[in-house]
């Protein structure tokens, strides 16, 4: 019998376990057509937005630049991502594309300009009405991305099962694990170089740990490839980690505060970045950042409706926290094309498919 499909305003729902050939395999076979498709393009889609085009002999040289360092860094997920690429019937190669498409720019140079923003909320557990932590993002991005996208649990052997909204193909994105993390993402200005560990690499190890103590240590020893920032809530708190291929730069909130990032720099020790690489700052990423914290500002309690409700302001439209697509001409075709709420220590994620206000959020449980 086929399964009905999800309806229009659910993401398809996908579980894979065992071992990563295990789990690739399953990934590759469940969605062999949606993997193909977007491997097909990848390149066409990130160039729409680029400063300057990407050739396919660029982009062959990034991957082949990015291999040795993400098997260093997780042999696991590459095996993982081998079994998809034979069992979805596509290339390594154009796989691991897919999996490197944000480090295609680099190396960044203080004129770059960003393809993608975000806006994340974490909320401390003390401040949540529930009493539960949890954080929030929109994704503002392309559009085409949403028939390509699916809610993805991975219950690896031995490792945490974390759940992720993603690209199928594509080893993790935001989400959360039951080891009680949950995990947001921006675009962010700064440096990139070559070679190096890639952003969704990171993502992916960020899922595998069970103590923020780890994640910090993991991410600081990697040889990191990009500038990228990771909003957390975790056991511990909100925590947020400013990711540079020189440095991490920590901001904490304590459990009865929540934080804001949006895609500027916010530690001192990297605010230089916002004047050097000025160009790199998505759109209305400082007047985001301010409606953000207004909408939170006195507030003794936040619950997870009330941050619905702030991923869904439209103050500033159609560059808002829901940002709709403007005259930018390169970045304009772009909007919130989901809206991300994880509460980590729930086992629940709640999503929209399409901007928020204009569509419902759906929950989605790692039990």
């Amino acid at each position: 019998m086929t399964a009905a499909p999800p309806p229009p305003t659910r993401f398809p729902e996908f579980v894979a376990a065992g071992s990563p050939r295990a789990i690739g395999q399953a990934i590759g076979e469940g969605f062999r057509e949606s993997i193909r498709g977007l491997c097909e393009i990848t390149l066409e889609r990130f160039n729409l937005a680029a400063a300057v085009p990407v050739t396919a002999a660029r982009a062959d040289e990034v991957v082949a630049a990015a291999i040795p360092h993400a098997e260093a860094f997780l042999p696991d997920a590459m095996a993982e991502l081998r079994a998809t690429a034979a069992a979805a019937g596509v290339p390594f190669e154009r796989l691991m594309l897919l999996n490197v498409r944000s480090a295609l720019a680099a190396p960044a140079t203080p004129a770059t300009s960003a393809g993608e923003g975000c806006t994340s909320v974490m909320i401390g557990a003390g401040l949540a009405a529930s009493g539960i932590g949890f954080a929030g993002q929109n994704w503002d991005n392309d559009p085409a991305m949403d028939g390509y996208s699916a809610v993805v649990t991975r219950r690896p052997t031995g490792k945490p099962a974390f759940m992720s909204w993603c690209q199928p193909g594509v080893i993790a994105y935001m989400g959360l694990s039951d080891a009680g993390f949950g995990l947001c993402l921006n675009a962010l200005n700064g440096p990139s170089r070559r070679d190096g560990v890639g952003w969704y690499f990171m993502v992916r190890a960020i899922f595998e740990q069970t103590r923020t103590a780890d994640i910090i240590e993991l991410i600081g020893r990697a040889r990191r490839a990009m500038s990228a920032n990771a909003a957390l809530i975790t056991p511990d708190g909100p925590l947020d980690l400013e990711i540079m291929p020189d440095s991490v730069e920590l901001l904490r909130a304590g459990p009865d505060e929540a934080l804001v990032h949006t895609n500027h720099c916010l530690h001192a020790r990297l605010s230089a970045n916002n004047e050097r690489y000025a160009a790199a700052i998505y759109g209305g990423s400082f007047d985001r950042k301010a409606r953000a914290e207004q909408l939170l500002a006195g507030r003794t309690r936040v619950s997870v409706a009330d941050l619905q409700a702030l991923l869904a302001d439209r103050q500033g439209y159609p560059g808002s926290i829901n940002r709709y697509p403007g005259l930018d001409p390169r970045t304009g075709f772009q909007r919130s094309v989901v809206s991300v709420i994880v509460e980590p220590a729930a086992g629940r994620m709640h999503v929209t498919r399409g901007n928020p206000g204009d569509m419902p959020y759906e929950v989605y449980r790692l039990d």
